[in-house]
């Protein structure tokens, strides 16, 4: 429905029942208008214009022409605001973008738009409705209603319908004026359409029976060809399986014949097996083709014929072997021909397994075996090892060694599976993991064991086919690395964790070691060099032990913070108060060489990494373990280095609750003691200044070795900074005590000065030839604080390198000076 016809029943519903417009459209008309395209739906403008000669009618109608409505001239500008109507409208032929930028051409939906609305406002109406509505493809009369029943009344909007119908006919009444050339000339070429239609459709209806009735004959003439052709394909088998039961016959008559006269004596010769190799595939083959045709009794003759084949086969192989020689290996190479001919590689490994491997190795490998050979395990192996170069010279150098032989592997599927079996089931003793030392050695000699294997296997495919194979694979599940593991991880483990209970005892600090001062670090490089020594460490088990070494590391860490906890509370050591010192210099001097230590071990974890199997398999899965080890050591150090601090912390409190909060408030006392005393002009320090300076003295002196100069230096600077503001504090605290005693005097004297003035004057004179107790302790902090400053340089401490020193000198300087 086009939008038209949908304002019309709109309006019809809302009450309009009168005709609008003085020029009414007739139902012709309408019929045409709804046969062309939408306003909206705009077609691609044809490229070529005015010059398109295409007359098809389906390109007419897909592409807009000059002329249409939705008709565009490609890549032109639109118009600008307020553009005037070109007078040529829709036949204009201009192709400047110029002229398209300044005039309107009515070709386009936005133009007859634009018609509309100057329509509108021409008549000053403003409609109260949205326009867009009718253009809508799903466009409903009920909703249109009901979405505008409150925004007037029916009345109005049956108006302003009114008024946009009639202004919707007018526009098309002019478009089709504008286009009635086009009208026309359409209606011109459509006269005598339909008669023309008729003309040519029976022929049409015709000619599409007579091709229906060719397609049925066709496909009825395929469907009888193929049943034909199926029927023929049936014959050829059925002639085929017959003759393969001919030649089964044959075959099976020249193998009896050969068996009952060539091959029926002790001396068989390779040509005689070799024809009768080639027949029996001939019947083998033939075989599979006439299955059905043959009964259980010509079955059973066939597989008898073949296991007598293989029976022969396998004396020739036997003696093949006893007597090939490095010169002479021809009747072992055609024995080994004919298996591949027989396609039965793997029979010729299961009787060199059967009738040769397993005899030898019947009285080696064994448990009773064992304990009689003099070297253990590594006799057993040596022995077995010496089977290779004693029986399997020759084939090896034809079946691997050189390319004329394709298709065994005795080295796998004879030799390792028989010996593998018997090492399973005979000499299980082996795998027991109870004692670490003997399983360590086992394990080592079996690995090495099987590493000559592998090195006797030439190329890759071998290798990795000795290392999937089954019994391989078995073999190796049957070690119990894991079991190994706990017993190795029990005995190292315990014997740490026993010298970390109680945290801190008497013999803490009495360690033998020359490296380490405690017995817990010790005990941990011990444990640490333990893990990847010789006779311990399996690298088919690296990540256990690596997982190990870090615990051990770990461990210590968590012991050197409660060892820490103990020592700075207050009741944790009671019996080693006097040690305190020793015990926190100890520990930072074996975390610092703990640390130091570290690359080297990340260094000794990475060479144990490459003997690996588990993680030498490819070179980014190597590095990417790499990464993850040096990611866990820098953790390590982090972890390590914290405590360091926390060491130095202890020690700085440590030192100066040694140096005494007491001494720095004997600076108190100095009032006390100038007093009304009658002492002499102080020239000396007080003793409080050595007593606070004594344990600084001592520490550095004593742990400047073990510390490093920089450690002791760093601690020694946190604690002179705290003692030196505590001691601006209570020197401030006692000149202004002086200066108010000072204060309280002079006001005293002016109060007594108006009645006794002889008197002052001899006071006075008294004043100024001595010097005031006031002056004495001003004088003494003043020596104080020198002596101090002097001390501390002899440090190597400036009064720039300390808090507060220098605004301590310049206070009391001050103090003097100010009086």
């Amino acid at each position: 429905m086009s939008a038209e016809d949908n304002i019309v029943v709109a309006t019809a519903i809302s009450g309009e029942d009168q005709t609008l417009g003085n020029n009414p459209i007739t139902s012709n008309t309408t019929n045409n208008a709804s046969n062309t395209r939408e306003i909206n739906d705009e077609r691609p403008s044809c490229k070529f214009g005015r010059q398109c000669f295409r007359q098809n009618p389906r390109h007419r109608l897909d592409m807009a022409h000059p002329g249409d409505i939705d008709f565009t001239v490609p890549n032109m500008p639109e118009p600008i605001d307020g553009a005037s109507k070109c007078k040529y409208g829709r036949q204009c032929y201009r192709l400047n973008p110029e002229h398209f930028k300044n005039f309107q051409h009515p070709r386009n939906k936005k133009m007859l738009e634009h018609n509309l609305n100057s329509s509108l406002e021409a008549k000053g109406d403003k409609l109260c409705f949205d326009k867009n509505e009718f253009l809508k493809a799903n466009f409903s009369v009920d909703e249109f209603l009901h979405k505008n029943r409150n925004v007037s009344s029916l009345e109005l909007l049956r108006d302003n319908l009114g008024l946009y119908l009639k202004s919707l006919r007018a526009s098309m009444i002019d478009l089709i004026n504008e286009d009635y050339a086009d009208f026309v000339s359409l209606s011109a070429n459509l006269v005598g359409l339909d008669q023309s239609i008729d003309t040519i459709q029976n022929p049409l209806e015709k000619f599409r029976d007579e091709i229906a009735g060719i397609q049925n004959m066709i496909d009825e003439n395929i469907n009888e060809i193929n049943a034909k052709l199926e029927t023929k394909r049936q014959l050829r088998e059925l002639k085929r399986n017959l003759q393969s039961l001919k030649k089964v016959y044959e075959s099976s008559q020249k193998l009896e014949d050969l068996l009952a006269n060539q091959l029926s004596g002790n001396q068989i010769k390779s040509v005689d097996l070799e024809r009768a190799a080639l027949e029996l595939v001939q019947l083998k083959f033939n075989e599979k083709f006439c299955m059905e045709y043959l009964n259980a009794e010509q079955s059973n003759n066939i597989r008898k014929l073949e296991s007598s084949v293989h029976q022969k086969l396998r004396l020739l192989f036997n003696e093949s072997l006893k007597s090939s020689s490095s010169t002479s290996t021809e009747p072992l190479e055609r024995c080994l021909r004919i298996y591949i001919t027989l396609d039965a590689c793997s029979v010729a490994e299961t009787v060199f397994k059967e009738d040769v491997v397993a005899p030898f190795m019947t009285d080696i490998i064994s448990e009773h075996s064992l304990q009689q050979t003099p070297q253990g395990l590594a006799g057993i192996y040596s022995k077995v090892l010496n089977f290779i170069s004693l029986y399997m010279t020759d084939l090896l150098r034809l079946t691997q060694y050189t390319d004329k032989l394709r298709g065994f592997n005795f080295l796998i599927y004879s030799f390792w599976s028989d010996v593998e079996m018997r090492l399973e089931t005979h000499m299980s003793s082996i795998f027991a993991p109870g004692n670490s030392e003997v399983f360590y050695a086992k394990y080592k000699c079996t690995r090495d064991f099987l590493n000559k294997i592998e090195e006797i296997l030439v190329s890759e495919e071998t290798i990795n086919a000795f290392r999937q194979h089954k019994q391989t694979k078995s073999f190796q599940a049957r070690w119990n690395l894991p079991v190994y593991f706990q017993i190795c991880f029990q005995e190292i483990a315990g014997q740490f964790e026993s010298v970390l209970e109680p945290i801190l005892s008497e013999d803490s600090l009495n360690n033998s070691s020359e490296h380490y001062e405690l017995k817990p670090f010790t005990r941990a490089q011990h444990a640490i060099t333990r893990c990847w020594s010789e006779g311990v460490y399996l690298p088919e088990v690296f990540p256990k032990f690596y997982k190990l070494h870090i615990q051990i590391i770990l461990r210590l860490s968590h012991w050197i913070n409660d060892a820490l906890n103990v020592i700075i509370s207050k009741n944790g050591l009671n019996s080693m108060q006097n040690k305190k010192t020793n015990l926190l210099v100890s520990l930072h001097s074996d975390i610092h060489k703990l640390i130091a230590l570290l690359p080297q071990q990340q260094e000794l974890v990475i060479q144990s990494l490459s003997g690996s199997s588990s993680v030498q398999q490819k070179v980014q899965q190597r590095q990417m373990v790499k990464d993850s080890i040096a990611k866990s050591f820098d953790d390590l150090n982090e972890t390590l280095s914290k405590h360091l601090i926390a060491i130095q912390q202890a020690l700085i409190d440590n030192l100066i609750l040694g140096c005494g909060p007491e001494n720095v408030k004997q600076v108190n006392d100095l009032p006390r003691l100038y007093r009304k005393t009658n002492r002499d002009v102080p020239t000396r320090c007080s003793a409080y200044v050595e007593q606070m300076l004594k344990p600084l003295k001592s520490f550095s002196e004593e742990y400047e070795e073990k510390l490093t100069k920089d450690v002791v230096k760093k601690v020694l600077a946190s604690v002179l900074n705290k003692i030196t503001k505590d001691y601006l504090l209570a020197v401030n605290e006692v000149l202004t005590s002086v200066q108010k005693t000072e204060e309280s005097l002079r006001r005293l004297r002016n109060l007594k000065g108006g009645g006794g003035s002889s008197t002052a004057l001899v006071n006075q004179a008294g004043s100024s030839a001595a010097m005031s107790d006031d002056d004495k302790i001003r004088l003494q902090l003043r020596v104080d604080v020198s002596s101090w400053t002097n001390e501390l340089s002899k440090l190597d401490f400036m009064p720039s390198d300390v808090e507060k020193l220098l605004e301590l000198n310049s206070t009391v300087e001050e103090s003097i000076k100010g009086k």
